[in-house]
C-alpha cells in the first residue's frame, strides 16, 4: 500500500502527540505520587493538630490541679516543723523556757541530736495465732476462721504495710521541779507542735523527795498537787526539797516543704 504525503503528515502528527503525552505523563505521573503523599501528611498533620489543640484546652484544667494539689500539699504540711526550725536550738530553747516559766519548773537543758530520716512506726498487734490447728480442725464451713480473720484485721494490714520515712530530730531536755510541775511541763509539751512525740520521761526521784525526807527523820508535803518548792535542812546543812529532775526525749517530725510548680 502506497502511503501517501497526508498520510505522512497525519502519522508524523500522531507521533508527536503520542511523544509529548508520554512525556507530559512521565513528568505528571511523579507529581501524582507527590500530591498523594502530601495530602497523606497533610492528613497526618491535621490529626497531630487536632491532638495538640485538644491537649491545649486541658492545659487550665491541668494547672488548676496542679494549684491545688500544690495548695492541698502545702496546708497537710503545716501539721510538721519546717527543717530550717529544729536545726536552730534557739527556736526550740524559746519554747521549751516559755513552758519552763508557765509550769513554775526550772530548765536546766536541751540537748539536741542530728536530724536523720527514719522510718515511721505503725503501732499494731503482733499475732500469735497458737490456736489455729484446733480451729481449723473445728472450722467446718469456714466460720472460724472468717471471724478471726475479721478481727485482726486491722493489724494484719498494719504488719503488712510499707514504711514510710520521714525526718526526725530528737531533743533531750531536763527540768526540776514538783510532781505537779513537771506534769504540767507535760502537758504544755503537748502545745508545742503537732507533729512531735514524747518518746521517754526519766524522773530521777519519783517520789520528790519524800524517801530522803522519810529516811532522814524530816518531813516534806505529800500533796501531789503542791506547785511550790518545800526545802527542809537536815543534818546541819544538807537540803531536801519536793523536787526531783526528769528528763524528757521528744522526737520532732519535719518534711520539705514543696516549691511551688511553674505552670506558666
Amino acid at each position: 500500500m502506497k502511503i501517501t504525503y497526508r498520510d505522512k503528515i497525519v502519522a508524523a502528527v500522531l507521533i508527536a502527540v503520542a511523544i509529548l503525552l508520554i512525556g507530559l505523563f512521565a513528568l505528571v505521573r511523579p507529581k501524582i505520587k507527590d500530591i498523594k503523599a502530601d495530602r497523606e501528611t497533610l492528613k497526618n498533620l491535621k490529626v497531630q493538630e487536632k491532638d495538640i489543640k485538644d491537649q491545649i484546652a486541658e492545659i487550665p484544667g491541668i494547672k488548676t490541679d496542679i494549684e491545688e494539689t500544690y495548695n492541698k500539699t502545702n496546708s497537710d504540711s503545716k501539721v510538721f516543723i519546717p527543717l530550717d526550725r529544729v536545726l536552730d536550738t534557739t527556736y526550740v530553747d524559746q519554747y521549751m523556757q516559755s513552758f519552763a516559766d508557765e509550769t513554775k519548773v526550772k530548765l536546766k537543758s536541751v540537748e539536741l541530736e542530728s536530724s536523720k530520716l527514719a522510718p515511721i512506726d505503725y503501732y499494731y498487734d503482733t499475732l500469735d495465732d497458737a490456736l489455729a490447728d484446733m480451729r481449723k480442725a473445728a472450722d467446718v464451713n469456714g466460720d472460724l476462721q472468717q471471724s478471726y480473720d475479721n478481727e485482726h484485721a486491722e493489724s494484719n494490714s498494719l504488719s503488712q504495710r510499707a514504711k514510710e520515712s520521714i525526718i526526725q530530730t530528737n531533743y533531750g531536755v531536763t527540768v526540776n521541779g514538783t510532781r505537779k510541775n513537771i506534769f504540767n511541763y507535760l502537758q504544755k509539751l503537748k502545745e508545742f507542735e503537732n507533729a512531735e512525740n514524747v518518746v521517754s520521761v526519766q524522773i530521777t526521784d519519783y517520789t520528790f523527795g519524800q524517801d530522803a525526807a522519810k529516811t532522814a527523820g524530816a518531813s516534806l508535803p505529800d500533796d501531789k498537787e503542791t506547785e511550790d518548792v518545800v526545802k527542809v535542812t537536815v543534818d546541819g546543812n544538807n537540803e531536801i526539797s519536793n523536787t526531783s529532775d526528769a528528763t524528757i526525749v521528744i522526737t520532732l517530725y519535719s518534711v520539705y516543704n514543696m516549691e511551688k510548680p511553674n505552670t506558666d
